[in-house]
């Protein structure tokens, strides 16, 4: 299985480039995010999945370890197909992705050409405990409800509970849990 390639673009189409690694050329879909970012006879290396099929073998490309891995739970989502999962990383950053499954935001995944409202749902529903937004284990403060899932979110993003607590007083109380996330990744991100 080919994981990781390094070499110069030859060619650029609006769902794909042409990777020259060694004297061969590799087709690889990327984002169309990523796109945006590159450009023709530049140097880059990427992080790849290898879709094989009985018909085809495709190749499938991220700027990150983490944007390949959030493609591979994409994937384990029945209706999610590789050419889906690729078009929800150019919608957004992989941890605003997560956090709309946090707080179960259906409708940053219904932008997306091909995922109606029962797709956003299932991938809001299959991720949500494979990415570690259910039952925290340490309830911080004895906090509760809505408040409870934030810090959830917050904490399964990779925040600690002392980084959370630091910025949690600056977020509105008067907000929806959404919101909130939101927000507190404001704070914590500067």
């Amino acid at each position: 299985m080919i994981a990781y390639l390094k070499g110069k673009i030859i060619k650029k189409t609006d769902k794909s480039i042409i990777l020259l690694v060694d004297d061969i050329g590799y087709e690889i879909f990327v984002s169309c995010k990523f796109l945006e970012k590159i450009r023709q006879d530049q140097d880059i290396d990427l992080f790849v999945y290898h879709k094989q099929r009985e018909d085809a073998q495709e190749l499938y490309g991220f700027s990150n370890f983490e944007e390949r891995e959030f493609f591979i739970q994409l994937l384990s989502v029945p209706g999610v197909g590789p050419k889906s999962a690729i078009n929800v990383l150019s919608i957004s950053e992989v941890s605003d992705l997560k956090s709309a499954i946090a707080t179960g935001d259906v409708d940053i995944f219904k932008k997306i050409s091909g995922i109606g409202t029962k797709t956003a749902e299932k991938i809001i529903i299959e991720l949500k405990s494979k990415l570690g937004f259910s039952g925290f284990s340490n309830n911080p403060n004895n906090v509760e409800g809505s408040d409870l899932e934030v810090f959830e979110a917050l904490n399964a993003l990779g925040f600690s509970d002392y980084e959370i607590r630091s910025i949690y007083n600056k977020i509105p109380k008067d907000i929806d849990t959404k919101e909130k996330v939101k927000t507190a990744l404001k704070f914590l991100k500067k």
